[in-house]
């Protein structure tokens, strides 16, 4: 079996993120524009340009999505779900430091935190006991 790296999961959040955007709005049943329908002559759409093409993602894009999403985020408290996310988005860190009101060095320790535990789950390890900072004196000792 492979080893799952840091950089893979990284690469995984941000193709989901990039997946997100391409997926069509959500629309409730029966929905109807309200718009009327625009009726062109054919000399018009002659000289109309051709609209972009609409990209739509593959199954296996969608399927990352929808791990990622579903599965991943729930390990995550919800703070660290937005700043692992927003990351994903490629926000940048000065930004993420105003939003929530931390440092940056505080904000990727939280980042990196999360991504363990991330690698910890898909290693097959059930909880990841992410140790403190040892202190010199402890309650116990004294």
């Amino acid at each position: 079996m492979t080893e799952i790296t840091i950089e893979q999961i990284k690469q995984d959040l941000e193709t989901a993120a990039y997946v997100e955007r391409l997926l069509p709005p959500v629309k409730p049943p029966k929905y109807r524009s309200w718009l009327f329908e625009i009726v062109y002559t054919p000399q018009e759409i002659a000289f109309m340009e051709t609209p972009p093409l609409k990209i739509r993602p593959t199954r296996e894009q969608i399927a990352l999505w929808e791990r990622v999403v579903l599965v991943w985020m729930d390990l995550l408290e919800p703070r660290e779900r937005q700043i692992v996310w927003k990351r994903a988005k490629r926000i940048p860190w000065k930004y993420l430091c105003r939003d929530f009101g931390l440092c940056r060095a505080r904000l990727i320790i939280i980042y990196d935190k999360a991504l363990i535990k991330i690698q910890f789950f898909l290693i097959g390890k059930k909880k990841c006991t992410l140790q403190k900072r040892s202190r010199h004196f402890c309650k116990n000792s004294v």
